[in-house]
């Protein structure tokens, strides 16, 4: 007997609406939302810390639904809509860019020439869980004047109705915080609502690195991890470059896990990761 495999991917329509070449399909099995990719991320989840919210389903009638990725950072912003109907055409999709900046001698317009949009589902029959990616050609106007033509990738899931304890909603969260500079890739915060106190004396810490034969400086710089518990993190400790010997980096590095001890960053009364430079004066 010979097994088969197939993956289920259906193309709805290719249709040319005012000049657009739109494309839609449903594939189940589209990549994971929830990974680093090429794609713009767009989802409806609320980042309480950045009121992050940036897609948008709309039923505008019982038979067509309007899906909207809007962001705004409060100098720029970018709005995508897609028109898609209950028998699964793409009737419109429109891109706009907007800046804090107000020219209005060069009037920017833009015009999406083709847009390939897929989902994972039907949006009229399940909404729980719906999610798709989009690829688009863009072209950029200068009072009326073609000047650029652009490729974007996007991609949205809407976690309404989803568990906010699961590994995916929680991911999203922290993807956020990244994207809009709360924390770096490491889940540094990079500007809490408390930054970390020195809690332990430095006069020890200071007599240890002297008593170091190798160390003829007066003074260096070195960037420290301050984890949670008020810790320093090892392997995070970076040094200033006058302190250019793997040998002696190990040692003070020791020296500093051991005799350096912080009241944490906080966030929403939280202790957080934070990133903070010491200064240590030999003389």
């Amino acid at each position: 007997m010979r097994i088969f495999s197939f993956i289920l991917s259906i193309i709805f329509t290719s249709t040319s609406v005012n000049g657009q070449n739109l494309i839609v399909s449903i594939d189940p099995n589209m990549d994971k939302y929830e990974i680093k990719d090429e794609y713009n991320r767009f989802d409806d989840i609320g980042n309480p810390e950045s009121n992050f919210e940036s897609l948008n389903l709309e039923f505008l009638s019982p038979s067509q639904l309007q899906i909207s990725n809007r962001y705004s950072s409060g100098f720029t912003s970018h709005t995508i809509t897609f028109k898609l109907t209950k028998q699964m055409d793409l009737k419109e999709v429109t891109y706009n860019y907007w800046t804090d900046v107000l020219d209005l001698e060069n009037l920017r317009t833009y015009k999406v020439k083709k847009a390939d949009l897929k989902i994972n589902q039907n949006p009229f029959r399940k909404a729980i869980g719906f999610r798709g990616n989009y690829a688009l050609e863009i072209e950029h106007y200068v009072n009326d004047t073609l000047v650029k033509n652009e490729k974007f990738k996007g991609k949205f899931k809407t976690f309404k109705g989803v568990d906010k304890e699961s590994k995916d909603y929680k991911w999203t969260v922290e993807q956020n915080k990244i994207w809009c500079g709360i924390t770096n890739d490491d889940g540094v915060y990079l500007n809490p609502d408390i930054r970390p106190k020195l809690r332990s004396s430095i006069k020890g810490l200071v007599i240890k690195i002297k008593e170091l034969s190798d160390l003829k400086i007066p003074e260096f710089r070195v960037w420290v991890v301050i984890t949670e518990d008020g810790r320093i993190e090892k392997e995070s400790i970076r040094f200033s470059s006058v302190i250019y010997n793997d040998k002696l980096k190990n040692l003070i590095t020791e020296i500093l896990s051991e005799e350096m001890e912080f009241y944490p960053a906080c966030v929403d009364e939280k202790a957080v990761k934070s990133q903070i430079p010491i200064r240590i004066a030999l003389k």
